[in-house]
């Protein structure tokens, strides 16, 4: 009998949710559930199965009722499914949860854990932490083991010059301040698959992934391990995002709350939520597609936008390379990664050192797992598209607990 693993990816007024046939290694979507406007009264779930696509307008107080919508359809136009695991994308696990973890019941240390580093990550945690409860206390779901897969994990085993920031050592062993990184499911995906398609072991398995999407990071990988990453306590360092600022000068914040007339906390969230793509190019928009597309229609603006975004991953890129031995690759995946070509293309001619000699057959290439161009410094080296694939992460580690 075929076996399924429910997944469950959400934030504060919305889930998706999807169920997969998982056998061994291999992973097929069987129904995905997008649960939009939970608490607004104007709630609706949009399902996508092998019939096609449809709308339900159905009223979701909370992530328990819309679990329960999504039971009701599942015995209802699914009755065959065998569900034997669930798994939960949770973001921050803070430097207590370095895998994934099976959630011991809704009082459980686990779920402590996600109350224990909200603070870190006020957005996800939370979120995170009432769809694990819902799931736990349904009829269908509760009674199957739910396993937590943390945005964290994959970053771990970061050596600890990677890890600490320079800052008072009381900030790091009393609350927990150091660089945790995310997109782990991502970067566990996309570094397996790269060693499959090279053909690598674990030990020869050395590269730099840009996960580029509204929000962007980038992880240096090696013999499989992430052993650096942009991001940091939280998601707001490194790259340029749709709405995140990433690297700034700390010293801007005071300087700007007293500009302002306001304090630090407002200006962290104009940080996160009015800065990146959205602040700079100020036309309301945080989308790359709709920017790139004024930047080729003569937009200068845009252009500058885009450089300045596609000239800092181009120095991360560098600067994990160039501390990596024997380095296979580039990967470029996530919205952005996977279907700008113009972005990436950009980001190769700020690496000049490296001679990238590109592929014009393949550069402009959309959701493609595609070499996209090779460097004449090092003949190895290949710059790659690799669509990502989360929720197969998901299936895998939650069976992984089921078996």
């Amino acid at each position: 009998m075929d076996k399924h693993v429910i997944c469950f990816n959400g934030g504060s007024s919305s889930i998706k949710v999807s169920v997969k046939k998982v056998d061994g290694s291999n992973v097929e979507s069987v129904v995905d559930f997008n649960c939009q406007g939970l608490g607004t009264g104007a709630g609706y779930i949009d399902v996508k199965s092998a019939d096609g696509k449809e709308k339900l307008n159905i009223s979701m107080k909370d992530h328990k009722s819309a679990l329960h919508a999504i039971t009701k359809i599942i015995s209802e136009r699914f009755p065959g499914l065998n569900i034997v695991a669930a798994g939960h994308r949770c973001v921050h696990g803070g430097p207590t949860i370095t895998d994934t973890v099976l959630i011991d019941g809704p009082d459980g240390k686990i779920t402590q854990y996600l109350k224990d580093y909200a603070s870190l990550a006020p957005l996800h945690n939370p979120a995170n932490l009432q769809i694990v409860l819902a799931a736990l206390k349904d009829p269908v779901f509760g009674k199957v083991p739910n396993a937590g897969i943390f945005d964290t994990q994959f970053h771990a085993r970061m050596p600890e010059y990677a890890k600490y920031y320079a800052v008072p050592e009381s900030w790091i062993k009393d609350f927990n301040i150091q660089r945790y990184g995310f997109h782990g499911a991502s970067y566990t995906y996309i570094s397996r698959r790269f060693a499959e398609l090279n053909n690598l072991s674990k030990e020869e398995n050395n590269l730099v992934i840009a996960h580029l999407g509204n929000g962007c990071s980038m992880a240096k990988v090696e013999r499989g391990i992430g052993t650096d990453t942009t991001m940091g306590t939280t998601p707001l360092e490194g790259l340029v995002m749709g709405t995140r600022s990433g690297d700034i000068d700390p010293g801007v914040l005071e300087l700007m709350a007293d500009n302002l007339n306001t304090d630090i906390k407002d200006i962290v969230r104009i940080l996160n939520k009015e800065s990146g793509l959205y602040g700079l190019y100020n036309k309301d928009i945080k989308e790359m597609h709709e920017i790139r597309k004024a930047a080729t229609e003569g937009d200068k603006k845009a252009e500058l936008v885009i450089d300045i975004a596609a000239y800092r991953t181009a120095k991360y890129f560098a600067g994990y390379l160039s501390t990596m031995e024997n380095p296979k690759g580039i990967v470029f995946t996530g919205g952005i990664g996977e279907n700008e070509g113009y972005f990436r293309r950009k980001v190769l001619g700020f690496l000049k050192i490296f001679g990238w000699k590109i592929d014009e057959n393949t550069i402009d290439t959309r959701n493609k797992e595609v070499v996209i161009a090779v460097s004449s410094l090092i003949p190895e080296l290949k710059a790659w598209v690799i669509p990502t694939d989360e929720e197969k992460i998901f299936a895998l580690e939650a069976m992984r607990f089921a078996e």
